[in-house]
């Protein structure tokens, strides 16, 4: 069934359809009778007959009936009946009314609106109305015919001049002695009259849902905070029993983008297959089903077992959709179907079932606040959020209450993403990123979800503010607060699941460049951005949930003196004459631990590198104004320890020289030719070596592997993993 708010519209089946007027069953609410206008394309009853209600319950055509009132489950329902496929043609919109004896349409609980199918019972659509106060008389919705197709839009606009005054806009005069707040007697109305009803307003909220053969789940103050009335099974017209498929030839269509993206698709359209049966059986879906993601729904009367799987190209149980011992099972389940293969499922029930295969447009909304009952499939496609969850658990107080996210057309197990898994009763907040999605639940009990939007900076705030922040995967515009310098970004990023997170530098192509990510730059840290002065940077979130990205000035680094240690990402601001820096490392572990000099500039050059505890020597190139920034790179759980060391702590040689790993050293003989040698065991086949100006700059490399070099005197940077030597030759 699709839950839809005031002003929303959809599409539904060309086939006789009951609708149901709903309310509360409560002592001294009001009554309400309901009514339905046959309008022509003028928007005009076209006479008398076109008005049925109780005291005119059939139109001459015997295309809409009023069948009378029910009551069970605590709730009253006014049934009507329209056969949408014999329709006359002058017919061109069909309004579904109500008018209120004996009160106000305010004082009246849990109203609401719900059609069904006539052939199954299966259901189409619900609204309910929440907006309701001082009027006497209400249009509910209006079915319409559009593009060959009926259309239903919940409409949601009420009178408080009473039924003669919806009369009048539609064509109906009345007589001054007609009652104000009860049905309108065709004896004192004739054509003519003003224009149609006002157009409908935007959408407000959705309405919870039980299950047949349960009550609805009992209300929650909190976490949640719910705007529906409670709703409960709709009293039974007792419909015929099926004898063949329902046919729809107008298939439902549906889109929920986020907020200013283009609309979204969340699986192909269809015409809907119903079947219906008993005990042990095997379906073949005989609609066609192209490839993508269908809905699975599905309804076992009574005690027993019900259990559903679909069957492989072996004829063999595949997936598992349904195993439930519930009393009046109801569920429903996403399939991810090949297209080049029919859809066949294995049934095996104690009881009559139904079970009917549909577009996945046909899922429930999550709005602000959703109850619901057993296994469900839902649509998200708001900002991100927090979702409150709160599951009553099964009759036991255990059971097991599961959710599961998946991108929209594709339900694959390996495109979905685990949100909840628990066993029992539960209230918890789980973080929901950015729709459109897909929401998969399985529960053994009644549940209920509310959603709470992160009230998130907008992007002049973050822009002036420095703050960018949100969750779920994202592209992010940093504008330099300070364009043509570097600046410090600090980060904190909360991955969805155990693969962590990624963030890449999209350029003007989208091409991606690595940036971040979890298993080497841990959940916060911070880097410098910006190295080239550029005005702005897009970057790339993915797999991430919560996420804030604080732009920083230089100025905001701590000073580096003498000495630091600590684990994970860091950045120093250095000010003095160029020297040299030790690097060691703390921990043990395979990651690399990396330092760069950066200038306010941007320009960067490495410094050292430590694959072992071993201590290594690097160059601090400063500006000529003698300042840089030290930056550390290394994995959250790796410890390092940095420190200066002057410029004598260089190895000075003429004819030879050797060591391990990332080296500084100072050649003081005649320019003459060197032989560069090292141990390429353990993989390390590259060994490099730069010459530095008098600021500690790298200005050329003359080695990329052992062999002969032509080396002016000076300092040299070795970079290199492993033993090396550097010896004159001859």
């Amino acid at each position: 069934m699709t839950h839809i708010s005031k002003g929303a519209n959809m599409l539904v089946p060309n086939e006789p359809l009951r609708v149901a007027v709903c309310r509360l069953a409560q002592p001294g609410a009001p009554v309400v009778d309901a009514s339905v206008l046959l309008l022509d394309a003028a928007g005009k009853v076209r006479g008398d007959a076109d008005l049925v209600f109780y005291n005119q319950p059939s139109h001459p055509s015997g295309t809409v009936r009023h069948l009378g009132s029910a009551e069970g489950g605590g709730q009253l329902a006014e049934w009507l009946q329209l056969d949408l496929d014999r329709i006359e043609p002058a017919v061109r919109r069909m309004l579904i009314t109500g008018s209120c004896d004996g009160g106000t349409f305010g004082s009246v609980p849990g109203l609401s609106l719900q059609v069904s199918t006539v052939a199954t019972g299966a259901p189409v659509v619900t609204y309910a109305v929440l907006d309701a106060s001082t009027e006497t008389a209400f249009v509910l919705g209006e079915f319409y015919r559009r593009d060959g197709a009926w259309k239903f839009r919940a409409v949601g606009q009420g009178y408080a001049t009473g039924i003669a005054g919806l009369a009048t806009d539609f064509g109906i005069v009345v007589d001054d002695a007609a009652p104000q707040g009860g049905p309108l007697d065709p004896a004192t109305a004739v054509p003519g009259g003003a224009q149609g009803a006002p157009p409908p307003v935007p959408p407000f909220a959705i309405p919870q849902y039980a299950p047949p053969g349960h009550s609805a789940p009992p209300r929650h103050t909190a976490p949640l905070r719910h705007t529906a009335q409670p709703q409960q099974p709709i009293p039974p017209y007792a419909p015929p029993r099926h004898t063949a498929p329902a046919q729809h030839t107008a298939p439902r269509q549906r889109v929920v983008p986020p907020q200013g993206a283009r609309p979204v698709s969340f699986g192909p359209e269809f015409p809907a297959y119903v079947r219906r049966g008993r005990g042990n059986d095997v379906l073949t879906v005989d609609v066609p089903l192209p490839a993508g993601p269908v809905l699975v729904e599905a309804w076992h009367q009574g005690d027993g077992y019900f259990c559903v799987h679909t069957l492989d190209q072996r004829n063999k149980d595949d997936e598992l959709l349904f195993n439930s011992t519930l009393t009046d099972f109801r569920g429903r389940a996403p399939v991810e179907q090949r297209g080049d293969r029919p859809l066949r499922l294995h049934v095996e029930g104690d009881n009559d079932w139904t079970i009917v295969v549909q577009p996945m447009s046909a899922a429930r909304e999550l709005g602000t606040a959703l109850q619901g009952f057993g296994p469900e499939v839902l649509t998200y496609g708001g900002p991100v959020a927090d979702l409150d969850v709160h599951f009553a658990g099964d009759e036991d107080e255990g059971g097991c209450f599961t959710v599961y996210t998946a991108p929209p057309g594709n339900v694959h197990d390996d495109k979905r993403d685990l949100l909840v898994n628990e066993i029992g009763p539960l209230r918890q907040t789980a973080p929901l990123t950015e729709g459109p999605m897909i929401l998969i639940l399985d529960a053994e009990g009644p549940w209920t979800l509310g959603v709470r939007p992160l009230a998130l900076p907008d992007p002049a705030t973050a822009r002036a503010t420095g703050t960018y922040q949100g969750r779920g995967d994202t592209t992010v515009t940093l504008v330099n607060p300070a364009p043509g310098r570097a600046a410090l970004l600090a980060y904190e990023i909360r991955a969805t699941n155990d693969w962590g997170y990624h963030a890449e530098l999209l350029d003007e192509y989208d091409e991606k460049e690595p940036f971040l990510e979890a298993r080497h730059d841990g959940d916060r840290g911070r880097v410098v951005v910006f190295r080239e002065g550029e005005p702005e940077l897009r970057i790339r979130l993915s797999g991430v949930a919560d996420w804030s990205l604080r732009l920083l000035s230089l100025d905001q680094a701590p000073p580096f003196t003498d000495r630091a240690e600590g684990h994970g990402r860091a950045v120093f601001r250095y000010a003095g004459p160029p020297t040299l820096l030790t690097l060691q490392r703390l921990t043990s572990g395979d990651d690399w631990l990396t330092v760069h000099t950066v200038h306010p500039t941007g320009k960067a050059a490495i410094c050292a590198q430590a694959g072992a505890r071993r201590p290594v020597l690097g160059p601090v190139w400063v500006t000529e104004a003698g300042e840089c920034l030290i930056s550390v790179r290394t994995t959250p759980e790796t410890g390092w320890r940095i420190g200066l060391e002057p410029l004598s702590g260089a190895a000075s040689f003429d004819r030879k020289v050797s060591g391990r790993g990332y080296s500084v050293v100072r050649y003081t003989g005649a320019e003459t030719d060197q032989v560069l040698a090292h141990d390429p065991r353990g993989g390390a086949t590259l060994v490099v070596v730069w010459q530095l100006d008098d600021r500690l700059q790298p200005i050329r490399r003359f080695a990329a592997s052992p062999g002969l070099y032509h080396l002016p005197p000076g300092y040299l940077q070795i970079r290199t993993g492993t033993t090396w030597a550097l010896e004159r030759d001859g």
